[in-house]
This record gives structure tokens, C-alpha cells and sequence, in this order.
């Protein structure tokens, strides 16, 4: 049987229109790319070292992918790791290349921003430092604060050797007087006195520490101990500013 390219031409032609319809079609779902913010870890490091600076927490990373597939990408589902498990004392860039990232079947990264994070990492130490409360107001009229004792007066911070060094005091947060006729006691949660940033933390006690505040008359004399109850402690913290 002779083939005879004229037979059902139409068809044909349709066929191979529809063809190249599908191929751009493909093509366009094959070359869509979207940005997504992921959030950056560091894992595997040991446990007598720590990070210490600021430290970058995510990164932009751009996806290119089929669009029914980008559709269905959320950023919960990608990931950004960097293995510190052999990383050696001080301060290095480490590049993240596509292999650090977590990203669905059928995705690959296109782009990673930046690619270069520069980190710090040091030896972690601990030491105590004294809890120091801070005020705010005054009692009414005719009333003064005349001492405040906390309870314990000293707390261990842990974290990087040269961030732990900086750090002189644990801070209570403003404790108003504003009111106040009659001693008082506050719970409040210590916070080293450190940048927001840093990873320098209270370790003991693992809980809040004790305010207890003396209030008088004015032109009292000071008392070394209370003779009224205090009033039922409140509780409190503060985050870093």
C-alpha cells in the first residue's frame, strides 16, 4: 500500500498545529518561576560550641517548576540547612548552594538569595551575673520605695564565650511603684541585658526570680524587716528590646 500524504490533509494539518500548540503550552509551564522567603537553620552543631552575632534567618530562593506545580508549593514545605557539624571555631562564609534546599519533587531552584552567609561560631561558656529590677513612678504622696530585695539575686547565663563576657546584669523589666501604699512582691522572668540578637540566655534558676519591694511613709524610719504581709506576688516578664 502506497502512503499518500494528501489523504486526510486537513486532519493532518490539525494534528500537527495542535502538536506544536501543546509543545509551547509545555514549555511556558516548564520555564514559570516563583520567589519564596525560607527560613534559614543551622544545624549539627555540637554541643560545647554556639553561634554567636547576628545571623542571617532566611533567604530568597526562586523556584522554577511546571505552573501546576507552583501552585501547590508553600513555603512550610521548603527548607534552607546549613550543616555546621564540621565547622571550625570562628568567623567563615559557608555558600548555599541547591542541595541545601528542601524543595517538592519536580522543582528546581533557579536562584538563591544571598548565597553567601557569613557565620560566627564560639565556644560556649556559662557564669553568673547579679539580677538587677528597674522602676518606674513613685508612690502617692507621702510614700517612698526605701529598698527592694530579690530573691535570687544572681542568675547563670549560658551562650558564646565573647557575647557571655559582654553581658553584666540580667534585667527584671520596669517595675511600676505607681500607687503603691503598702510592701509588694513581683514574679518577674530575668532577660540578660544583651542585644535582641543574641543568643546569650538565662539558664538558673529555670523560672522567674522574686521581687520583694518595701514601701513607707515618708520620713519613716527604713525597716530591715517587713511587719506587714506583702501584698500577693504578680507575675511578669519582658522580651528584649
Amino acid at each position: 500500500m502506497r502512503f499518500n500524504l494528501r489523504h486526510n490533509l486537513s486532519l493532518k494539518v490539525f494534528s500537527l498545529i495542535l502538536a506544536v500548540v501543546c509543545w509551547y503550552v509545555v514549555r511556558g509551564e516548564e520555564e514559570r518561576v516563583k520567589d519564596f522567603a525560607v527560613p534559614l537553620e543551622y544545624t549539627n552543631l555540637p554541643p560545647a560550641l554556639d553561634l554567636s552575632g547576628q545571623v542571617i534567618d532566611s533567604v530568597a530562593v526562586r523556584l522554577r517548576a511546571p505552573e501546576p506545580v507552583l501552585r501547590t508549593i508553600t513555603e512550610d514545605r521548603l527548607s534552607a540547612r546549613i550543616d555546621l557539624s564540621r565547622a571550625p571555631l570562628g568567623e567563615q562564609y559557608i555558600q548555599l548552594t541547591p542541595a541545601m534546599i528542601g524543595v517538592p519533587g519536580g522543582t528546581r531552584v533557579d536562584q538563591v538569595n544571598p548565597d553567601l552567609v557569613k557565620v560566627r561560631i564560639d565556644r560556649k561558656v556559662r557564669r553568673e551575673v547579679p539580677v538587677v529590677a528597674e522602676f518606674s513612678g513613685s508612690p502617692p504622696a507621702g510614700y517612698q520605695k526605701t529598698r527592694y530585695v530579690i530573691d535570687p539575686p544572681v542568675v547563670t547565663i549560658e551562650g558564646p564565650a565573647n557575647e557571655v563576657a559582654n553581658v553584666p546584669r540580667a534585667l527584671t523589666g520596669t517595675i511600676l511603684l505607681d500607687g503603691e501604699t503598702a510592701d509588694y512582691e513581683v514574679d518577674a522572668t530575668p532577660i540578660p541585658d544583651a542585644p535582641s540578637w543574641s543568643r546569650v540566655r538565662v539558664v538558673s534558676p529555670q523560672g522567674p526570680v522574686r521581687v520583694r519591694v518595701t514601701i513607707a511613709r515618708a520620713g519613716a524610719p527604713v525597716r530591715r524587716g517587713a511587719t506587714t504581709p506583702p501584698k500577693p506576688p504578680r507575675r511578669f516578664g519582658i522580651g528584649r528590646g
